[in-house]
C-alpha cells in the first residue's frame, strides 16, 4: 500500500526523524504495474538514477549526498540500456535478466513547480540500479565522477548520507539485494522475473510445472520482498533508576541493549522477555514498544522497546546476571540513568559512530541508532 502523505513528511530535524527511517518520498506503490507510468518517469529529465555496485551505493564524499544521473545525463550508449529495460519491463520478459536490477523508488512530491507529471500525480521520480555487472556504466561514472566512492559500511553511510537520503539509499538497497539473491523461485526451481519496476517477482515456469508459488492466489514473501522483524529492547531495574549495559563479543567498542530475531509465533512482548532472559537471565515483566527503524543490513525492522524487570525474579542490586545460557554477552551491567544522561549529553562521536565521554573505556552507538533512541527516551522520561 502507498504510504500517506503527512504533514511534516519532508520534515529531517534529527531530533524527531529516524535514520533510514525518514519518509522522503511517496512510493506511489499502486503505479508499479503501470508500464506507461514506469516508462514515463524513467526517461524524464526530472527523474534521479541512484546507482548501486555490490549494494553499496556511489556517494559523492565531496557534498555528502547521492550521486544521482538521469535519461539525458547518463549517456547515449547506455540510454539503450534503459530503453531495454523499459520494454522487458512491460513484457515481463525474461530476457530482464540480461540488464541492470531495477527498483521505481517513489516520486519525491515537494517540489511542485519542476516535476513530471502523470495525471493527477507529480514530483521527481527515483530509481535504485545495480550497475554491479554493466562494466560500461561502472567505467562512465567512476571515470567522469572523481569524487565519488561505493560506501560499504554503516560508518562511511552514516558520516556522508543525512537523514532524507538515508531512507532512498535503505529502499533502494533492501529491494536490490532481494531482487539479486532471489534469482530462483521457490516453489518449483524457476527462474524468476523481476516485474511491476523491480517490486515483485513472478516465476518463469510454463503451466506444465504447476509451480504452487505461481499458482497461488495468495501474496508470500516468494513473490514479494521480505522484511525480517528484531526486537531491540533497553532494559531498566524495578525501580526504573537504572539501565542495563550490555557488550557483545561482536561489539566490544560500546554498550548497547539487548537485540534479537522474533521467531514464528511469538509475540513482540514475549520476545522481549525470551531474549533478555536468554542474553541477561534477567526476568521481564512489563513491555513498551517506543519506536521503529528500518536496517538494511539486509533487510530488517528494528522494533525498539523498553523492558521493566519483575523485582520478584530477580536480585537486581547485587547484579545477578547469567551470561552463559547463549553466551552472546560478554558483560552486563547496570548503570544509573544519570550517568547515561552524561553520556548523552556530554558525549563526542569518533570515527567508530561511537558517542563517548572522555576518560570512558566505552559509549554508546550514536544518534543514527535506535539504540540511541531509546537510551534518550529512557533518560527523558525516567530521569526524574
Amino acid at each position: 500500500m502507498s504510504c500517506l502523505i503527512l504533514k511534516g513528511l519532508h520534515s529531517t530535524s534529527n531530533k524527531s526523524s529516524v535514520y533510514f527511517g525518514t519518509n522522503s518520498l511517496n512510493r506511489h506503490s499502486f503505479l508499479r504495474s503501470d508500464p506507461t507510468f514506469i516508462a514515463n518517469a524513467i526517461i524524464s529529465p526530472y527523474s534521479k538514477y541512484i546507482f548501486y555496485k555490490k549494494l553499496s551505493p556511489y556517494v559523492d564524499i565531496e557534498q555528502n549526498k547521492l550521486f544521482t544521473l538521469n535519461y539525458n545525463t547518463i549517456g547515449l550508449s547506455n540510454r539503450k540500456i534503459i530503453d531495454d529495460w523499459i520494454k522487458n519491463n512491460e513484457l515481463k520478459s525474461i530476457k530482464i535478466h540480461e540488464l541492470p536490477l531495477i527498483h521505481f523508488l517513489g516520486l519525491d512530491v515537494s517540489k511542485k513547480n519542476q516535476s513530471f507529471k502523470y495525471n493527477e500525480y507529480s514530483g521527481i521520480p527515483y530509481f535504485a540500479i545495480d550497475i554491479t555487472n554493466h562494466n560500461s556504466l561502472i567505467s562512465q561514472i567512476e571515470l567522469q565522477n572523481p569524487n565519488l566512492k561505493t560506501l560499504s559500511t554503516r560508518e562511511l553511510i552514516n558520516k556522508h548520507i543525512g537523514y532524507k537520503e538515508s531512507n532512498i539509499f535503505a529502499q533502494g538497497r533492501m529491494f536490490l539485494q532481494w531482487l539479486s539473491s532471489t534469482k530462483y523461485c521457490q516453489g518449483c526451481g524457476s527462474k524468476t522475473i523481476p516485474i511491476n519496476a523491480g517490486s515483485e517477482l513472478l516465476c518463469s515456469s510454463s503451466k506444465e510445472f504447476n509451480c504452487p508459488v505461481k499458482n497461488s492466489s495468495n501474496p508470500s514473501n516468494a513473490s514479494h520482498p521480505r522484511i525480517d522483524p528484531v526486537l531491540i529492547t533497553c532494559v531498566l531495574n524495578s525501580n526504573r533508576d537504572k539501565v542495563l549495559f550490555t557488550r557483545s563479543s561482536q561489539l566490544k567498542k560500546y554498550y548497547t541493549n539487548i537485540a534479537g530475531f522474533i521467531e514464528p509465533a511469538e509475540t513482540i512482548e514475549e520476545a522481549v522477555k525470551r531474549e533478555v532472559w536468554e542474553e541477561s537471565g534477567l526476568y521481564v515483566s512489563q513491555v513498551k514498544i517506543i519506536k521503529s527503524q528500518p536496517w538494511p543490513y539486509p533487510a530488517n525492522l528494528m522494533i525498539g522497546c523498553i523492558g521493566i524487570v519483575d523485582s520478584n525474579n530477580n536480585n537486581v542490586e547485587n547484579q545477578d546476571f547469567n551470561l552463559n545460557h547463549d553466551k552472546e554477552l560478554i558483560e552486563a551491567k547496570w548503570v544509573k540513568i544519570g550517568k547515561l544522561k552524561e553520556i548523552i549529553t556530554y558525549g563526542k562521536e569518533n570515527e567508530d559512530s561511537i558517542i563517548r565521554v572522555d576518560g570512558e573505556l566505552n559509549g554508546i552507538p550514536n544518534e543514527k541508532t535506535i539504540a540511541y533512541q531509546l537510551f534518550k527516551h529512557v533518560v527523558n522520561t525516567y530521569n526524574l
